[in-house]
């Protein structure tokens, strides 16, 4: 049995019937497979059969229905990227890299930004299954480790950007968070500093965690003695940062250093230590995460970890479109290792510490 689907289009002067495949088929004098074959690219179709099929498909203004093809082909050619904040700069790169490789290799995207909320990740990623997407891209994901190995399970194409999922059906672009939060405690240390804050992010990211475990680690590696009121939660924004530095502020021994969770939340505690009367470096110094372009423009500039953010989307949607076309994970962790750029805001002049900024392979 055969269903006929009917397109219709409204023209100004009225309703008018669009072209289906069986009228490409009729004009073209060829079967209806034949014109499936040659919209799916099959090379069991002769070259002078195809141009006779293109032809029509011109002359007619056929647009095949792309849902019915996802669900005859199983595939959209359509990929989710879900974002957990659209306004902040460390996201938009991220979705240029995962953009040009995608257009690279036919794929559209579906842009998600959750604003944060878990739910509103959840929402997103149903309604990319429901539009039958080939897969799924999470960019600092809020929802658990346990519910994406659970869409991978489901067979479903999932790749995570700077989170920590463990699973061999999961891709997984990591960041050496933990490392380089050690790292950015060693440099005050040998600067002098022994009152070290910490601005830390959302407690339900993966990375945060990392990077407060660095930060802990830090202190014991350096002989630092730990005081978990130097420790505040806020937002992972310009006001967080300034109202988590204000409550550091007003403490009775107060930080002589600063390491925030992104630059967002450093750049807003250099605004809160400028509106208290004090400034960056001398009495504070202050380190953020993650480069955003903004970073080498505050006064004074902040020192920072630079994230290579473009490279980070595009690896993951190499990986994720190579999970698609092979069904299988090729690669399925890719570590990628900040470099300390170091600016005015902890005292020096600028430089980098170079090191290697990916590294393939599991750990």
């Amino acid at each position: 049995m055969t269903t006929l689907v009917m397109h219709v289009r409204f023209l100004s002067g009225g309703f008018e019937l669009s072209a289906t495949i069986r009228d490409v088929a009729r004009r073209a004098g060829v079967s209806i497979k034949t014109v499936s074959r040659v919209l799916n690219g099959s090379p069991r179709v002769t070259e002078d059969t195809r141009q006779r099929v293109m032809a029509a498909i011109d002359a007619l203004d056929f647009h095949p229905n792309a849902a019915a093809r996802a669900l005859v082909l199983r595939k959209s050619r359509t990929i989710g990227l879900v974002i957990a904040d659209i306004t902040n700069p460390f996201f938009p790169e991220i979705v240029r890299g995962v953009e040009d490789v995608a257009n690279r290799h036919n794929y559209n995207v579906i842009l998600c930004n959750t604003d944060e909320n878990p739910d509103k990740e959840r929402c997103y990623i149903n309604l990319i299954r429901e539009k039958q997407g080939d897969g799924i891209i999470l960019a600092g994901s809020r929802i658990g480790a346990d519910e994406v190995v659970a869409l991978a399970r489901k067979g479903i194409h999932v790749v995570v950007i700077n989170g920590d999922v463990r699973h061999p059906r999961v891709g997984v672009v990591a960041v050496a968070n933990e490392e380089r939060a050690h790292e950015a405690v060693s440099h005050l240390a040998r600067m002098g500093h022994t009152r070290i804050a910490y601005i830390s992010g959302s407690p339900m990211s993966s990375s945060n965690a990392e990077r407060l475990q660095g930060y802990r680690r830090g202190h014991d590696d350096n002989g630092i003695p730990l005081d978990e009121s130097l420790v505040v939660q806020a937002g992972p924004t310009r006001e967080g940062g300034f109202a988590a530095m204000s409550c550091l502020l007003n403490i009775p021994a107060r930080p002589t250093a600063i390491l925030a969770y992104n630059d967002l939340q450093a750049i807003g505690a250099m605004e809160a230590i400028k509106e208290h009367g004090l400034t960056v470096p001398r009495d504070i110094a202050v380190i953020g995460f993650d480069d955003i372009q903004l970073a080498s423009f505050t006064t004074p500039p902040l020192t920072t970890f630079r994230m290579p953010k473009y490279e980070m989307g595009m690896r993951a949607a190499e990986m994720l479109i190579g999970m698609i076309i092979s069904r299988t994970v090729r690669e399925s962790r890719l570590v990628v290792d900040p470099e300390l750029v170091i600016r005015e805001s902890c005292g020096y002049r600028q430089s980098v510490l170079t090191r290697g900024t990916m590294a393939a392979g599991r750990r």
